[in-house]
């Protein structure tokens, strides 16, 4: 990724999982925290928290961003502030959200960290980039930021994050949802959830992603669950009339699920559209991904 652009995102991010000004140890929520406060590192000390966030009191904290963790069932946020030794500006914010399930945090995680970020053992997934460090396990997502980018503050927020996340009780697995992907030519690790209009269409309630190389190739395979077989035909044929207008559709599909079509898309390339049941599924890249579609709905069982 270009610097410029892993720099806007990084910026993105910060405003999106912490320094707010939401300290104080007051608790807007009123309630108690259900993270424990982990202990400070060597030459640090709990300056400011336990401060607890709600569903309400979370646009206190990040504003603009509550309602993307709302979206993947945020249920609470408990943040504390490590400061090293006398400097109120040399410290290190902690912020662990209980996301409601480890699909949610899954999710949330992979929402905000961009590509380029240096990998981490932290729980089920970590990563850190500069001052801003993230990862996830069980129903939790945990942020972390230094307020500057000195050798000890670095050190004192991976110590955090790594006690943090330890102490979490989960398993360090990918959501078994995930199962239903195929194997073979799987990129490890592409797996995404996303909770709400799957490729930016809002009549597809979210759903999964994961991309694959075939035959030299790059696919991204995809799958949501609608209400129901009517609501999937209905969504078929939005699809379709989507990509009458601002794509092409190329030609019908009767050889995969229930039916559908392939299609050409300016922003997604070429691929397929199929209903299965009720499921909306296919693939789009510059392969071609019809085995792999056929695997999918066979994995899903879908009805």
């Amino acid at each position: 990724m270009r610097t410029a652009g892993l720099l806007s995102i990084w910026i993105s991010l910060i405003a999106l999982g912490g320094c707010g000004d939401g300290g104080g140890g007051l608790s807007p929520s009123g309630s108690a925290p259900d993270f424990p406060v982990p202990p400070a590192p060597p030459g640090f000390h709990v300056s400011d928290g336990p401060t607890v966030y709600d569903a309400e009191s979370l646009f206190e904290y990040i504003d603009g961003g509550a309602p993307l963790y709302l979206t993947y069932g945020f249920k609470s946020l408990t943040q504390n502030r490590y400061q090293l030794g006398e400097d109120p500006f040399a410290s290190v914010t902690l912020d662990a959200y209980n996301m409601g399930s480890e699909l949610g945090a899954f999710g949330i995680y992979h929402s905000i960290v961009p590509p380029g970020a240096e990998i981490r053992t932290w729980g089920a997934e970590g990563s850190r980039s500069g001052t801003v460090a993230a990862a996830w396990k069980g129903s939790f997502f945990v942020y972390g930021e230094a307020d500057d980018d000195r050798p000890e503050l670095v050190e004192g927020l991976e110590h955090l994050m790594n006690v943090a996340v330890t102490s979490i009780q989960g398993s360090t697995a990918l959501p078994s949802v995930l199962d239903v992907f195929p194997r073979d030519g799987l990129n490890v690790g592409s797996e995404r959830y996303f909770a709400a209009d799957l490729l930016g269409h809002a009549f597809l309630p979210g759903g999964f992603t994961a991309s694959y190389e075939v035959d030299g190739g790059q696919v991204e395979l995809f799958f949501s669950r609608l209400g129901g077989v009517a609501e999937a035909e209905q969504a078929l044929e939005r699809l379709r009339a989507h990509e009458d207008e601002w794509g092409e559709v190329e030609a019908e599909v009767d050889n995969l699920g229930d039916g559908g079509f392939r299609f050409m898309d300016p922003g997604l390339g070429s691929g397929v559209f199929i209903r299965g049941g009720s499921v909306i599924a296919g693939f789009h890249g510059d392969g071609n991904g019809d085995v792999l579609v056929s695997a999918l709905l066979t994995r899903l069982a879908y009805d």
